[in-house]
């Protein structure tokens, strides 16, 4: 699905467990792209090969294909984390991005604030990327070193490349107290490969697109008026939301689903 210049994929295991059932809903609402997340009632960084190779089998029967990886790589502590291990975790996500015929990753920042520390984790990550012709993601999640836009920044200016690029989510944004258009761009804008679909009230839930405060209509007319294009994938955790994922039925993804084209119709 194209909406002036954008591509529309989505989180997919948001909508049932079941991959028929992904599937279908996908079609009907005319997006054709997957971030794969988790599949078979597992994450995707725990599928075998056989198992990934039968998810692309099954969406490409339903005339689907793959946005990226959706891991869940640098989740974790400074403290508690390898940096190596956070590294072989990448290695097995270049593998299966292989098999799937993208070379998108999202990826995190490990849990920290010790720039000394972060700095060499990412670019060991980011130089392992470039060698091997990937693009890494990274999504300002949670309580991890990029979610401040601050820290952010300067990771972006240190590291970013190609090969090294953002995944913004505007409700994350918004539960650790910033907002898109004061605190992330337009600096964001060089480094910008994707945005996810899910806004968020002042008091942190999680709602459709529009219905918070996360800015979610002025910044997508602010990226046209920049002549911006990219994936737009839609993670709406609107019944559930976890640090490894979230989920929010048929219905409730439909709501998610309408909610952003309309935006983009106004737009």
């Amino acid at each position: 699905m194209f909406f002036m210049g954008f591509v529309i994929s989505a989180f997919a295991d948001e909508i049932d467990s079941d991959l028929g059932v992904q599937f279908e809903h996908l079609v009907a609402e005319g997006i054709s792209l997957i971030d794969l997340r988790s599949a078979l009632g597992k994450n995707v960084m725990l599928l075998t090969d056989s198992e990934v190779l039968e998810v692309k089998r099954l969406a490409e029967a339903a005339g689907l294909g793959f946005n990226c990886v959706g891991s869940p790589i640098n989740k974790v502590t400074v403290a508690e984390g390898s940096a190596d291990v956070e590294l072989a975790k990448l290695r097995r996500a270049g593998e299966i991005a292989g098999m799937l015929g993208i070379n998108r990753i999202r990826i995190f920042s490990p849990e920290g604030d010790d720039w000394g520390v972060i700095e060499p984790w990412m670019a060991q990550q980011v130089e392992y990327a470039e060698a091997n012709d990937l693009v890494l993601m990274h999504e300002n999640d949670g309580k991890y070193y990029g979610s401040i836009p601050t820290q952010a920044k300067r990771m972006f200016e240190t590291l970013g490349s190609p090969n090294f690029m953002a995944a913004f989510d505007f409700a994350n944004s918004v539960q650790h107290g910033f907002y898109a258009m004061k605190d992330w761009f337009p600096w964001l804008l060089p480094h910008l490969e994707t945005v996810h679909i899910k806004d968020a009230r002042e008091d942190g839930k999680v709602v459709a697109a529009g219905e918070g405060v996360g800015q979610v209509r002025e910044t997508l007319a602010w990226l046209v008026s920049q002549g911006w294009e990219g994936v737009l994938s839609i993670e709406p955790h609107l019944q559930f939301a976890g640090d490894r994922g979230g989920f929010s039925g048929t219905e409730s993804f439909g709501i998610a689903t309408q909610a952003i084209k309309g935006i983009l119709e106004e737009l």
